[in-house]
């Protein structure tokens, strides 16, 4: 990489990591470009040319965050409890950032683009889970694998946008969705594997009926739990 190319990749990420700070703090409606230039230290047009407008600022902060997204995602291997965790954490690590951007993915036509992007990674990663429990002898015969790897996309994205709302706690946003994967897979499973998805909605139960409306920026101090 010339030094040229190296100093434009290094405002272009200076640029998106500032529209980040921008979107936690004023959410995505709320900053404008000529705050953007300024927070990023870069004129309007280098601004335009380094990434584009509004939208396709927006666009290019979720993929670039997709991918540590679903880097986060392999890493947690094919197990499905381990890839709910992994979901889950990755989005407590930036709590006001993705709660942001959550409520901008579904509620902007213009932002279709990114949240199928988000939604293609996540749904891959299912798949491959659900393909272990089946491979594995751990589903029973008759279960559609698509059909279930979408009811439990659906769960996923439902809690996370209820979590985006301040409908969930940390603790309450991690059980749920630990919640609706076990409950669903608690008659599809065989032998061990149905004993600790058991369990698992057992001990999950409690805490995924607690939900509160709950001030902004709550979650990130529930983060441990």
């Amino acid at each position: 990489m010339s030094l040229v190319d190296q100093q434009m990749a290094e405002r272009r990420e200076r640029i998106l990591e500032a529209a980040r700070e921008l979107i936690e703090e004023h959410g995505y409606e709320g900053f404008t470009m000529r705050q953007l230039a300024a927070a990023s230290r870069v004129t309007a047009p280098t601004l335009y040319n380094l990434v584009g407008n509004k939208e396709q600022v927006l666009f290019a902060a979720v993929e670039e965050q997709t991918l540590g997204f679903v880097a986060a995602l392999e890493r947690s291997g094919p197990d499905l409890v381990a890839l709910v965790d992994a979901t889950v954490r990755q989005l407590l690590r930036r709590p006001r950032y993705y709660q942001a951007l959550l409520l901008v993915l579904v509620g902007s036509e213009s932002a279709d683009p990114a949240r199928r992007h988000v939604e293609k990674a996540l749904a891959r990663q299912i798949d491959v889970s659900i393909g272990e429990l089946y491979d594995g002898g751990q589903l029973v015969d008759w279960a559609d694998r698509r059909v279930l790897s979408r009811q439990l996309h659906a769960h996923l994205d439902m809690t996370s946008l209820e979590w985006a709302r301040g409908l969930h706690t940390s603790a309450s946003f991690r059980a749920t969705a630990r919640y609706g994967v076990a409950t669903a897979l608690l008659g599809l499973c065989t032998g061990v594997t149905r004993d600790r998805f058991e369990h698992l909605a057992r001990e999950s139960q409690p805490r995924a009926h607690r939900r509160a409306r709950a001030p902004r920026g709550e979650s990130a101090r529930g983060n441990a739990a």
